[in-house]
Formats: structure tokens, C-alpha cells, sequence
């Protein structure tokens, strides 16, 4: 993903984090809970969102798997929720495109910075510490 993230990036733009989510994409009068969630890959920089579709074993993240590449201010956080023992942040786009992120325990962390750059705040006191810094995508 770190690669794929390096050719889109503009120069002098880091890639603060990056991790593993499960994304499903909400339909009109489909309840979220049959939606099939697909494996993802999630960066996030001081300016974007960026999503890749986690190709087949075996083949590196290319840019034709990219999802979603948004500025943070066109992206909004609907909601933050917490399911045991997953983080789910739903999010919306400028342009209405609707996403769920749910993110497994051990990511959980970058689920709660992503919503932090998109203008939420978490509050979510079981789901760990809330100071634990996320290691940067290397």
C-alpha cells in the first residue's frame, strides 16, 4: 500500500498512517447488517483519504484498485460506533457517496485517528487507550 500511496502523493505530503478495514458500500432499503464487507486498504495523509481494494493474493495494491482519493474536507464522519469488537465510522462524501469503515480491534486505533481528521471525536473509553499513537505507514 506504502508504494501505491507514494506515486499519488504530492511532494511534501506524508503518509501519517495506513492499515487493513473492512468497507461495505450501504444501499437504499438494504439493512447494513446482510452487506457483504469487502478487505480494504486505508492511508491517510495531512490532506486526504485514500482507499485502495485489496487485490488478490500475491499482487501488490496498484493505483487501479484506488477507491477512493478525497480531500479531508469532503469527507464527513455520519457516525462513530462501536460493535464488539469492532470500530465502525460511516462516512460520506461531497459528492454522496456513502462508505462504512469497521475497523478489527487491533486497528482500532486508526480507525479513531481517521475520524479525528475528518473532524469527529470518539469517544470511546473500552475500545483502548485513547493516547496510543498509531505507527506510521513505512
Amino acid at each position: 500500500m506504502e508504494e501505491a500511496a507514494r506515486s499519488r502523493l504530492e511532494i511534501g505530503e506524508p503518509l501519517l498512517a495506513g492499515g487493513f478495514t473492512w468497507i461495505a458500500f450501504p444501499r437504499p432499503q438494504v439493512s447494513l447488517v446482510v452487506l457483504a464487507r469487502r478487505p480494504h486498504s486505508v492511508g491517510i495523509t495531512d490532506r486526504r483519504i485514500l482507499i485502495w481494494a485489496r487485490p488478490h493474493r500475491g499482487r501488490p495494491v496498484e493505483d487501479k484498485d484506488l477507491v477512493l482519493d478525497a480531500p479531508l474536507g469532503e469527507v464527513t464522519v455520519e457516525e462513530v460506533r462501536t460493535f464488539t469488537p469492532m470500530l465502525q465510522l460511516r462516512l460520506t462524501t461531497d459528492s454522496g457517496r456513502r462508505l462504512v469503515l469497521e475497523f478489527r480491534p487491533r486497528d482500532r486505533t486508526l480507525g479513531r485517528r481517521i475520524a479525528r481528521a475528518l473532524g469527529a471525536e470518539p469517544a470511546d473509553a473500552t475500545s483502548g487507550p485513547e493516547g496510543a499513537e498509531v505507527p506510521a505507514a513505512s
